[in-house]
């Protein structure tokens, strides 16, 4: 895992010369205060440009390059961000020429790929980030997730499936096949009243028609069904007659069928040439269509972060790259919606298709069953042309619709559907004429009804289980698919929300570190439907969501840091440091603290870099951060030198020995002797006089060493002799009277005898082994005292 060692910034952002920061060989952590605006933010902009090859926040329209550089650079300037990371030669520069143009130089090739893996870390977090995935939408938040830990491939694979089953359902032969279904039930049941969905059942049938004619033959299969037909048409008294009877009525009914057929392709053919016509007509917007999964590769490249240059990425051509990115977002709405109408037109193409094959199969009957009929010639010569005007009619749609070309029907084909149907409907009227001259008994007539509607729901039958094989084969592969994706769907949410259980296990452990004993708890990620993720969380014990419909600002924030640091510890790959830039601005002092010790007590071995506009903020970060190592700065700037940057004391004590001799340090020899009093009778809980708000934590020195000499005269009279008190008490009037308008003001003997005093004060109740006071709570087992935390200091004490 990766640290920092040092970051230098020259000519970037708010640093016009050198501002180096150094986190020393051991990666300190660090705290930096600064006012609003002084650039202390340039920090953290630097590291994140360097990393990242951008700045989220800044990139913005109008504001990318151009703002990194500070504004009094010259035009033979660079703007340079340098870091050094732990480790032999992993260390790089990067430059900003005038021309905006980026070079960087590695102190090895291996940092490249550091950088690489750092990108994808979870490193800086800024107040603007912190509630903005809790804003996000279920949906938008699974996929952050997803993101986060690296389940980006497996989303992608879940989307194939999902685009591979939608291809089949809508699918032409597919759909072709369910409206062809559904038209022969309909002629199904017009023909015998009812769906006749196999030949089983169409044996039923053909049994409970031939039944009433009391033939030797029961039909069960397709042998007895063949003589059981042969021996009703015996049954007349010229079984010819009935046979070309039952012919002529087929053929009247395979010409009103036609008839029928050839009217829905005009309709249908109309319909697709208007609308695909007038999208045609648009061939070059058309064409452009192709470029749709160009455009969306070449977004998600942009959106990825994987470009991050003012160029266009596919030709290097100088571009805004947020301009590029606005303009194929467009592009690629444009698109889709022309994808719609296209789509759109695709269903009315197969629809036409299929009546074009339907009334092609009907001519192609016409032909081979009637041809020795010479009477209807006309009908049987005009159905052969126009079959092949509809073979030729269905290729000329499917390669207009393959180039996007505007749709011409082949030559003469409108007015051979046309010539076609006028011979249908004379011919129908022919071969019912033509039945009537035949002159058939009742019985003969009854027969040859049967034979045809035999005959006729036969056809219907073998039709109808083709189209059902052809449904079969389709949704067999849909439902295997949807099976698939319904699996792969449960497995991966199962995944995400075992990934999700193990973030939610630190985002709950560190959120009732922050917030203990409060009304909101079992704070944790769940998935939410299929497609979405969720924090929920008990509120006075009753289980709810989202975060805002109870949460506080000051929750909400608390819930974006927990989650951010709980991601960083369990996904960064890479990145061993967090940068915290002014994050506190809803805390209050006492969840500051608690966050504080959050960091000390998780994130022991983490570099952490805090940045904070307050300072009273960064003043408790000093306190509870000094003891374990951290370093602390202070930046300032003016129009000139832009940031300057200086080393802030850790501690009171520090400050005042950096600044005798030079400043007035009484007020901060009061703050100190101040703090060591209000420690030491925290931890003897020595009681003082209640005050309102902020006036108690703004008590007098003289007060606290009062009441502290009160409590040891009765719990340890011997240490309430000490002749430090008395020593104090003179020192404590000089620092409370030089701290005001005085005339004379301390000097530099004063100071070390005030120190002096301090001194001996912590020395009795300070333990020198592990530096913590001795405290009331701590009594020492079978002795009157009380003890430091590791026992080595005890102090006789009254229970």
């Amino acid at each position: 895992m990766t640290k920092l060692r040092s970051l230098k910034a020259t000519g970037f952002r708010g640093a016009r010369f050198e501002l180096p920061l150094e986190f020393t060989k051991k990666h300190r952590s660090l705290a930096i205060y600064g006012e609003n605006a002084a650039g202390k933010s340039t920090i953290t902009d630097a590291l994140e440009w360097f990393i990242r090859d951008r700045i989220e926040h800044l990139w913005k329209e109008d504001c990318k390059l151009d703002a990194l550089r500070h504004v009094k650079c010259e035009d033979g300037d660079a703007s340079v961000v340098e870091v050094v990371f732990d480790g032999a030669d992993q260390n790089g520069s990067k430059s900003l020429s005038a021309a905006l143009k980026t070079s960087t130089a590695y102190g090895d090739p291996d940092v490249a790929t550091l950088l690489e893996d750092l990108k994808g870390d979870r490193i800086i977090l800024r107040h603007a980030d912190i509630v903005g995935f809790l804003d996000e939408t279920k949906g938008r938040k699974r996929e952050a997730i997803a993101r986060i830990i690296g389940f980006d491939e497996i989303i992608q694979f879940r989307s194939v499936i999902q685009q591979s089953r939608n291809a089949l359902q809508k699918d032409g032969s597919y759909t072709g096949a369910k409206q062809q279904s559904e038209n022969l039930q309909s002629a199904m049941i017009e023909s015998v009243g009812q769906v006749v969905p196999d030949r089983a059942a169409f044996f039923e049938i053909a049994k409970g028609l031939v039944d009433p004619f009391d033939t030797s033959t029961e039909i069960v299969d397709k042998t007895s069904y063949k003589t059981a037909v042969d021996e009703l048409r015996g049954l007349g008294n010229n079984a010819e007659k009935i046979k070309a009877a039952q012919r002529l009525k087929l053929l009247e009914q395979l010409c009103n069928d036609l008839q029928t057929d050839l009217e829905q392709v005009t309709d249908k053919l109309k319909v697709f040439s208007e609308d695909y016509n007038a999208l045609a007509n648009e061939r070059e917007n058309v064409n452009k269509l192709r470029l749709s999964e160009f455009l969306v590769k070449g977004k998600t490249v942009i959106d990825d972060e994987a470009f991050t240059k003012d160029e266009c990425p596919f030709c290097l051509s100088d571009y805004k790259l947020e301009d590029l990115q606005v303009e194929v977002a467009q592009r690629i709405t444009a698109l889709g919606e022309l994808q719609d109408k296209l789509d759109e037109c695709g269903e009315c193409k197969d629809d036409l298709l299929s009546s074009i094959t339907d009334a092609g199969t009907k001519a192609n009957t016409v032909v081979s069953d009637y041809s020795d009929l010479a009477e209807f010639e006309a009908l049987v010569n005009r159905a052969k042309t126009t079959y092949q005007s509809l073979r030729e009619g269905c290729k000329t749609v499917e390669a207009a619709f393959e180039t996007l070309t505007v749709f011409e029907p082949p030559e003469g084909f409108v007015d051979a559907i046309a010539d076609l149907s006028d011979k249908c409907e004379a011919s129908a009227t022919v071969a019912q004429e033509a039945a009537k001259k035949l002159e058939l008994t009742e019985i003969e007539k009854r027969i040859a009804e049967v034979l045809t509607t035999l005959q006729t729901v036969g056809s219907q039958v073998k039709s109808y289980e083709t189209c059902q094989r052809t449904i079969a084969a389709f949704e067999a592969q849909i439902l295997t698919l949807s099976t698939i994706f319904d699996e792969f769907v449960k497995v991966q949410n199962e995944a995400l929300q075992t990934v999700l259980d193990i973030i939610s296990a630190d985002v709950g452990k560190f959120y009732q570190k922050l917030h203990p004993k409060e009304s909101v708890d079992n704070v944790h990620l769940s998935m939410v439907g299929e497609e979405g993720v969720e924090f929920e969380y008990s509120f006075h014990g009753q289980a709810t969501q989202p975060p805002r419909k109870y949460l506080s600002e000051s929750h909400l924030n608390s819930l974006g840091v927990v989650l951010f640091l709980a991601n960083a510890r369990i996904f960064n790959k890479q990145a061993r440091f967090l940068v915290l830039d002014d994050i506190v601005t809803s805390f209050d002092i006492n969840h500051r603290r608690r966050l504080l010790r959050l960091l000390k007590e998780e994130f022991a071995d983490w570099q952490i870099l805090i940045l904070t506009h307050e300072n009273v903020w960064f003043d408790l970060i000093k306190r509870e951060m000094a003891p374990s190592g951290w370093l602390f700065h202070e930046v300032s700037a003016d129009n000139e030198n832009g940031i300057l940057l200086e080393k802030s004391p850790a501690t009171l004590r520090a400050l005042i020995d950096q600044k005798k001799g030079k400043e007035d340090v009484t007020n901060d020899l009061r703050k100190l002797l101040e703090a060591v009093l209000k420690d030491v009778c925290y931890a003897l809980e020595v009681k003082v006089a209640f005050r309102f708000n902020e006036v108690n934590e703004k008590r007098m020195p003289e007060e606290l060493l009062s009441q502290l000499r009160s409590t040891l005269k009765e719990k340890s009279p011997d240490l309430a002799k000490d002749a430090v008190f008395a020593e104090l008490a003179g020192s404590t009037l000089i620092a409370n009277l030089d701290s005001h308008d005085n005339p004379e003001k301390i000097v530099g003997g004063d100071i070390d005898v005030l120190l002096e005093d301090i001194n001996k004060l912590v020395n009795l109740f300070v333990c020198h082994g592990c530096n913590h006071i001795a405290r009331a709570s701590a009594p020492v087992a079978g002795a009157k005292a009380i003890s430091c935390r590791c026992g080595k200091l005890q102090i006789p004490w009254k229970t």
